[in-house]
């Protein structure tokens, strides 16, 4: 379970409006970088593909965080920073240009994942956006399953193997199969939705809107 501070330092956030602000950004980096960092690596990125997301995320703040207006009630602060590091993630997956899995398996599985959403004016883009969340979620869960149990899923619901076939070759029943199916689609709908809202955790003592 991840544990977050209850508060933003409104004051810190306005201080880092200034570039030059040179104390106010140690104080920024040292708060939000670790989180950041161990939540590219837990998304399936190397230690230097996410040294890359914490360095370009600090770019991008910089960049926008003037014309951010803290106010809780209109807009979280974690979820403007949240949707500037996933995005970071995905444009880091995206470049490695090494998908598993066909395309058809991904959208396949991000249907089953999320029934329905409201639409946007790109269907594109957002079948692309998603699909790299699937990539991230999928790296997050695998990482907590069990070997034979991600072998299982991976081969029926990724590689399309039949449910029959797949019992066969683990040398199990197809009612198993469709269980650790089930049990890792659970899993991935967790972690979407955590991918979504706030992923990642504060460094000790950091506050959180």
């Amino acid at each position: 379970m991840l544990l977050y501070a209850q508060t933003t330092d409104p004051h810190l956030i306005e201080s880092v409006k200034d570039w030059r602000d040179d104390e106010g950004w140690q104080r920024f980096f040292a708060l939000y970088a670790p989180g950041i960092r161990a939540h590219a690596k837990t998304s399936g990125l190397s230690e230097t593909e996410a040294e890359d997301v914490v360095q370009e995320t600090m770019v991008k703040v910089a960049r926008y965080l003037p014309k951010f207006e803290y106010n809780r009630t209109v807009c979280r602060f974690r979820t403007w920073l949240n949707q500037i590091v996933n995005q970071r993630i995905f444009e880091a997956l995206h470049r490695r240009r090494k998908h598993l899995f066909s395309a058809a398996s991904l959208d396949e599985l991000r249907e089953e994942l999320h029934a329905s959403e409201a639409p946007t004016t790109d269907p594109v883009a957002q079948a692309e956006a998603e699909r790299s969340l699937l990539e991230a979620c999928l790296a997050r869960v695998r990482a907590r399953t069990r070997p034979k149990h991600w072998q299982i899923f991976e081969a029926n619901a990724l590689h399309g193997l039949p449910a029959e076939q797949v019992a066969k070759l683990h040398k199990t029943s197809s009612a198993n199969v469709w269980v650790i199916r089930h049990r890792v689609v659970r899993a991935l709908r967790r972690e979407w939705r955590n991918l979504l809202e706030a992923p990642f955790v504060l460094s000790p003592g950091a506050a959180e809107q």
